[in-house]
């Protein structure tokens, strides 16, 4: 057995007949997300942010080994059809779901136009990636299942799709324990140990679904949905966090525009060129040279190029000198702001693309369209999108949604997380 260390779960521990997990842990592209945050640059806010995307990785895993191993699915009959065969691809999915995911969280989709689950599932299906070369090693065809399982196409186990990607899974549960605990924000602590306990599967439309059991689960989902509503409005909406996030898509931006490719580092010039793409199989060896460590690298080149935008936005970053972000109440308040920031752009002689910025939190990756207005297509980054509903089993198996259970979770769901912006340099002292 090989056992982690982990401030979350404690132990999370791989048995040696689940030798395929471990292969995938010690593979070159599993080995990468120790080089990414998973929290992107949230740590300019919550310094303790330093956790990476290789442990939440383990963490889901570990969740969903847990889940699977439980002794008390045994007499569930869903469970024992449509899940339990399936289990090493259940886990190695599990593993595998975050190993296309860019450096600085979501910002880097903006260069790209692609989603990381793309690059996620073109990593998966390329015979070049030593991943892929590990789940063909177990069984010939066994990559495109775990790709079809983390794009949600997969149709022997609707359920397994659902553990890893639904609006209760495996995913959202480890990073927001894991986020909650670094940051040092208690917002989304819940008691892990009895959700998993009272989870279940049951079925919906015809259609099969993750869920907890009514009378004993209402609430803990309670609990699970205020901490998601809560760390989105203060952890991943936070208002420095989101200033870093927006001058690293503008400075990316800038990069792109003056062709700032001499001297550059191959992976963030192709970047930068746009050839990068998850069609192109040559792509995919750039693309996994892309850490935090490269663009923060890059930045310091950018610190001394000619170009006063794209030096000034490198050392602002570099340095945390981070635009002010100004909240909006209504669309009259964002208009006269608009209007004074662009009259002092124009004063002072600066690109107001650069530096007079409209930001619109749930837009942003972190999108939880449960609590968020719901964002079903984002130009070409479109994805089968799962139940916008968290459900809870009667002992019947007769579905009811959370929100119609708990006043809570309804008052939660009518007052959507939507947080409006503008932002510019702090120097300019804008009080409106």
């Amino acid at each position: 057995m090989k056992s982690f260390r982990d401030p979350v779960h404690n132990l999370i521990a791989f048995r040696d007949q689940d030798h395929l997990i471990l292969d995938l842990i010690n593979t070159r592209e599993v080995q990468r997300l120790r080089r990414i945050r998973q929290l992107g640059l949230s740590n300019i806010a919550y310094p303790g942010a330093e956790h990476s995307r290789f442990v939440h990785s383990l963490g889901v895993a570990h969740l969903m080994q847990r889940f699977l191993d439980d002794p008390l699915r045994d007499v569930d009959a869903m469970f024992q059809t449509g899940v339990k065969e399936y289990r090493l691809l259940a886990i190695a999915s599990a593993l595998l779901h975050d190993v296309g995911h860019g450096p600085f969280s979501h910002a880097i989709e903006s260069v790209t136009n692609e989603r990381h689950e793309k690059w996620t599932t073109a990593l998966i299906r390329s015979p070049q990636t030593e991943i892929h070369q590990v789940l063909e090693g177990h069984e010939s065809g066994f990559a495109e299942q775990v790709a079809q399982v983390i794009d949600r196409t997969f149709v022997p186990s609707r359920a397994i799709v659902k553990l890893l990607s639904s609006q209760l899974d495996m995913d959202r549960t480890d990073y927001l324990l894991r986020d909650a605990l670094m940051t040092g924000a208690g917002y989304g602590s819940f008691d892990v140990e009895w959700l998993l306990h009272v989870m279940r599967l049951g079925e919906v439309d015809g259609e099969p679904e993750v869920g907890l059991d009514l009378v004993k689960g209402k609430s803990i989902a309670e609990d699970y949905v205020m901490s998601r509503y809560y760390m989105y409005l203060h952890v991943y909406f936070h208002r420095m966090t989101r200033a870093a996030e927006v001058l690293v898509e503008k400075l990316l931006a800038r990069a792109k525009e003056v062709h700032a490719y001499e001297q550059m580092l191959p992976a963030v010039k192709h970047l930068l060129e746009g050839s990068l793409r998850t069609s192109d199989p040559q792509a995919i060896k750039d693309y996994l040279k892309l850490d935090d460590g490269i663009l923060w690298t890059a930045m310091h080149i950018w610190e001394d190029h000619p170009d006063p935008v794209l030096r000034d936005l490198s050392a602002r970053l570099l340095h945390r000198r981070l635009f002010q972000a100004i909240d909006l109440s209504d669309d009259d308040h964002a208009l006269s702001v608009r209007s004074a920031l662009l009259s002092i752009a124009r004063q002072k002689g600066v690109e107001p693309e650069y530096y007079v910025i409209h930001d619109r939190a749930d837009s942003s990756a972190y999108k939880d369209d449960y609590i968020t207005a719901p964002k079903q297509k984002s130009g070409n980054l479109t994805l089968p999108t799962p139940s916008q509903n968290v459900f809870l089993f009667d002992d019947a198996g007769r579905a009811h949604d959370l929100s119609k259970e708990s006043f809570v979770v309804e008052a939660v769901r009518n007052r959507h997380v939507i947080v409006k912006r503008m932002m510019c340099p702090a120097e300019w002292n804008i009080d409106v």
